[in-house]
């Protein structure tokens, strides 16, 4: 009876370690509405079947493609762990940026998970106003100089 037990914990701690995955819940950015004078902040967080922990990190950025890679560490537990990570990544100019979010067990490949998403870096308003002005400004003289002999 009691090898039966030991068995069949066993076969279940194996059957949690197949299935489990690293999954991500959720992605922000922090502001939600970031300028380009606004230091950037991604938030990943998730929960895991396994005891985790998180190695590193390593953050890309492509153009307006960018990628964050989150390298795990999975214990023999088999609880549900909630796991977080924030990386600041600065400012950006203007634009539409795509962001991919991986969890990644190097030793356990089938554990990874991936999250996209896009946001938009926009210009600070009083940039943009005082471009309008500067064009308004030059416009004026230039007819000034055309309606002078």
């Amino acid at each position: 009876m009691r090898k039966e037990i030991l068995v069949i914990a066993g076969i279940v701690l194996l059957i949690l370690a197949v299935t489990t995955q690293a999954e991500i819940t959720d992605v922000f950015i922090f502001p939600e509405e970031p300028m380009v004078i606004d230091p950037i902040t991604i938030f990943v967080s998730g929960v895991e079947s396994e005891s985790v922990t998180i190695d590193n990190s390593d953050f890309q950025i492509n153009g307006t493609s960018l990628v964050l890679d989150i390298y795990f560490h999975s214990g023999f537990l088999p609880v549900v762990t909630p796991w977080s990570h924030s990386e600041d990544i600065g400012l950006l100019g203007a634009g539409i940026y795509e962001l991919t979010s991986n969890t990644i067990f190097e030793s356990a490949p089938h554990l990874n998970d991936s999250y996209y998403t896009t946001f938009e870096v926009v210009p600070e308003p009083s940039t943009v106003v005082l471009l309008g002005i500067g064009f308004v400004y030059i416009r004026q003289n230039k007819r000034k100089r055309l309606s002078q002999p």
